[in-house]
């Protein structure tokens, strides 16, 4: 019998490491499906996270937003976020202000501290400048 708090041993290399910059993903060796958030398999043909390389994301396309008004006391309030899709690859991230609507093209920019206590930074959404 095991315990519900029993977790599996971590494989090495596993591609569950968020120090990666925002606008960065994940992408398989073997087939090259991309993916975002942190997983032990490639969704597509199943072989092992850990030899997955990382991808800059370039543009993408705003399919909708929201701002939260009520934040922990560490972060910024009103926090503009947008969920994005960048090809096969789908993330909420934050945007750098509400201006965004859903079909809105943009990409990640600047150096950001997302808490007040965290030394890391990372880029936010804007919008790119069709001109």
């Amino acid at each position: 019998m095991t315990d519900s708090n029993d977790t599996p041993p971590e494989e090495p290399g596993i591609a569950t490491d968020r120090d990666l910059p925002a606008d960065h993903a994940f992408a398989c060796a073997d087939c090259g499906r991309r993916w975002y958030y942190d997983r032990r398999r490639c969704p597509e043909c199943d072989r092992s996270a850990g030899d997955a390389a990382t991808v800059r994301l370039e543009t993408g396309a705003v399919v909708a937003t929201t701002t939260v008004e009520t934040t922990p006391p560490d972060v910024r309030a009103p926090n503009h976020l947008a969920l994005v899709r960048f090809d096969e690859v789908q993330l909420i991230a934050q945007a750098a202000d509400g201006d965004l609507s859903p079909g809105d093209r943009v990409r990640f920019d600047g150096s950001h501290r997302l808490r007040d206590e965290r030394e890391r930074t990372d880029p936010r959404l804007v919008a790119v400048d069709n001109s």
